[in-house]
């Protein structure tokens, strides 16, 4: 049979790993709000797992682990992340997926909760707690840090300490 050249190439996995895993992140939790953000993870227009993958730098650069060697460059400026570095996002996520033998979603559900720190995602996968001793981020704390109020803020801080909510502001954001 004559193979169908036209087909475009198929893209790569990767790329909407993110966006999907933050979907079901955001809609698993609590149904009910998820529409007004699915926009916002829409993977469609081609530059959200790009985004998403890049809320990933930080956790990588300050990752220990020694299959993650990232130069010690400087950030490039372009908030899309380079190639090299979705790699290893994946590989990454890969690799967790084969030590603990769990599926894509649970892995990637568990860096979203985490705020894709790779050492704290590894410890939390390992024994079911930070490293910090924190607790993991819910769709119901996302609310509530989007809430602009001191009171639920300091909530907030008080239950996931004042790194955390900051790091957890910008994982937001990216």
């Amino acid at each position: 049979e004559p193979r169908q050249t036209d087909a475009p190439g198929e893209p790569a996995p990767e790329m909407g790993i993110f966006a999907a895993a933050n979907r079901e992140f955001e809609s698993t939790e609590s149904g009910s709000d998820a529409s007004d953000i699915s926009e916002e993870f829409a993977s469609e227009d081609g530059k959200s797992p790009e985004e998403t993958a890049s809320t990933l730098k930080t956790g990588l650069e300050d990752s220990a682990l020694p299959d993650t060697q990232l130069q010690g460059e400087e950030r490039p400026t372009s908030t899309c992340p380079s190639s090299s570095v979705v790699g290893e996002v994946v590989k990454t996520i890969q690799h967790l997926m084969e030590k603990f033998s769990m599926d894509l979603l649970t892995v990637t559900q568990a860096f979203l909760k985490n705020t894709g720190e790779v050492e704290t995602t590894l410890n939390f996968l390992q024994t079911g707690q930070r490293l910090d001793g924190y607790p993991v981020w819910s769709r119901e704390d996302d609310l509530e840090l989007q809430k602009d109020d001191e009171h639920v803020r300091s909530k907030l801080i008080a239950k996931f300490g004042a790194e955390n909510v900051a790091k957890r502001i910008a994982f937001r954001k990216s």
